[in-house]
This record gives C-alpha cells, sequence and structure tokens, in this order.
C-alpha cells in the first residue's frame, strides 16, 4: 500500500486554503491602505513643520526639495508643490508678493477610490498654515 494523500484530501486541503484566503487577503488589503494613510498624515505633517521651520529661517522657500526630502513611491514633488500618487491630497507653497504666504493641504473630495475615503476617514481636510 502507498502512503499518499487521496484526491479528496488534496481538494479539502485546496478548500480549506480557499476558505482562509477568501478572510486573510481583505484584511491584508485593508491594513496596507491603513498604512498608507498614516504615511500619507506623517509626511503632510512632517513637511508643514519643516516648510514653516525653512522659512522662519531663511524667508523664503524656493523648492520644496530644497527644504525636505520625501518619499518618491508615494509622492510626485515639483518646485513648490507635492502631491500623493492617488491624486488624493496635496501640498503647495504660496510665496509670490501678491498672495499671503502660506502652506496649502489640499484633499479632493470629489474622488472615490478607496485610499481617498480613508484619507478622508483619517481626518485629513483642506488647510492653510501661515509662513511666518
Amino acid at each position: 500500500m502507498k502512503s499518499a494523500f487521496s484526491l479528496l484530501e488534496l481538494i479539502f486541503a485546496i478548500v480549506i486554503l480557499g476558505i482562509v484566503a477568501s478572510f486573510a487577503i481583505p484584511k491584508y488589503i485593508d491594513t496596507k491602505d491603513s498604512a498608507l494613510v498614516s504615511t500619507i498624515k506623517r509626511d503632510l505633517n512632517t513637511a508643514v513643520s519643516s516648510l514653516q521651520s525653512y522659512y522662519l529661517l531663511n524667508q523664503k522657500i524656493e523648492k520644496i526639495s530644497d527644504v525636505l526630502t520625501i518619499n518618491d513611491t508615494n509622492w510626485t514633488v515639483s518646485d513648490t508643490k507635492i502631491s500623493d500618487k492617488n491624486s488624493c491630497v496635496y501640498l503647495e507653497v504660496k510665496t509670490s508678493q501678491s498672495e499671503n504666504k502660506s502652506i496649502e493641504v489640499v484633499v479632493d473630495s470629489q474622488k472615490d477610490t478607496t485610499i481617498c475615503k480613508k484619507i478622508k476617514e483619517a481626518k485629513i481636510v483642506t488647510a492653510s498654515y501661515e509662513l511666518y
């Protein structure tokens, strides 16, 4: 007599693995999205603080990249603006003479992606911060 698994035992094992995966995969994706939102929130807070401090010392901000280094996995950086890869939120530095010198954080309320919904749930809102 051979010692091996029967076809029925293999089918049961595959069915059990499928059931476990049906619960685990959505939980994993939700956890990954929540981690991304936490990272975005942390990066925004750090960027605002760093930009305010830099402006206080130098009285100008020509490029955001002069002030801080931000992870380009999650962010797209231009001279005076950073935006997340999902286009749900962006931060812009406004220092022209005609405008109030400020940092604008804008959350796109029209986007309906999972990440954008989680950003709204995390209480990341459109706000303006003064540059002193």
